[in-house]
């Protein structure tokens, strides 16, 4: 099985009976970087919430599906996560699930160091381990070692996104979801960032999903791009929705093909309509 979600018939409310995204059908494979653009309002921020269980959206419709597969041999059905534990949804959420936001949630108690290193060290990585991996990593973002002892409140905003960065990117994850990562990122540090994420995913064989409004960095680095477009309802309502047609794939040759294996010869075009439609 080469898909890590496997999604049916899914709308996602945040108020019972209004729908914010509907998902009639999409599968997502495993082990690829996958950007997921769309106008504001119709649903980015919902579909990575709804994948990585922080809101709980699923609307309990009969025939709704969505699977989870963290490995090939294993298959969870996440509609029936939100009946479990508020402990046992927190273990199945870090068992599985890394998030970096545009606002970086750093604890200001915490030194920056701290910040960082706290996903390895809830995952019981000896602290001297956990220390040298990010080192590692902050040495190839040009992040000075001195910061590691800093409080968060010691250092920039652009400081406190890549230190989120780290902290979401060593941490042991089948999947990472992203919410404009990078936008508060000057363009030279977020291609740097995303080509360490790219890298990381190849050699790993980890899926990364990202919310972005940039088109630039979704051409460069995604495998595949799902634009989320408006909807209109049976009410009169809009919402946003997922449309398998309209997603688009890198083949191995870098080219840009539709889900009907036609070539874009203007990808930019293509995917700028959907954020002015």
């Amino acid at each position: 099985m080469n898909n890590i979600f496997e999604i049916k018939n899914l709308q996602c409310e945040y108020i019972p009976g209004t729908p914010a995204l509907q998902i009639d059908r999409l599968e997502i494979p495993r082990s690829k970087l996958i950007f997921v653009i769309g106008k504001s309002g119709m649903g980015k921020s919902t579909f990575i919430e709804t994948l990585g269980l922080m809101n709980k959206t699923i609307a309990n419709l009969p025939d709704t599906s969505v699977i989870f597969s963290p490995t090939e041999e294993k298959r969870l059905e996440m509609k029936d996560s939100w009946g479990l534990t508020n402990d046992k949804l927190s273990e199945f959420r870090s068992s599985y699930f890394s998030f970096i936001f545009q606002n970086t949630n750093l604890m200001p108690n915490f030194s920056s160091g701290e910040n960082m290193m706290v996903s390895l060290l809830i995952e019981g990585r000896p602290y001297a381990e956990a220390k040298d991996e990010v080192l590692k990593v902050m040495e190839r973002l040009s992040l000075d070692r001195n910061l590691f002892d800093k409080r968060v409140t010691e250092i920039s905003g652009g400081q406190r996104q890549r230190l989120a960065f780290v902290r979401a990117i060593t941490a042991n994850f089948t999947v990472l979801f992203g919410d404009e990562p990078t936008g508060n990122l000057d363009r030279n540090t977020s291609l740097e960032l995303m080509s360490i994420f790219k890298e990381l995913i190849i050699q790993k064989g980890k899926t990364g999903i990202i919310v972005s409004h940039d088109l630039t960095l979704a051409d460069k680095f995604a495998d595949i791009i799902i634009p989320i477009t408006n909807r209109e309802l049976s009410t009169g309502d809009r919402c946003g929705s997922v449309e398998p047609r309209n997603v688009i794939f890198r083949k191995d040759d870098n080219r840009w093909e539709t889900a009907y294996g036609e070539q874009l010869l203007d990808t930019e075009a293509y995917l700028n309509y959907f954020l002015s439609n």
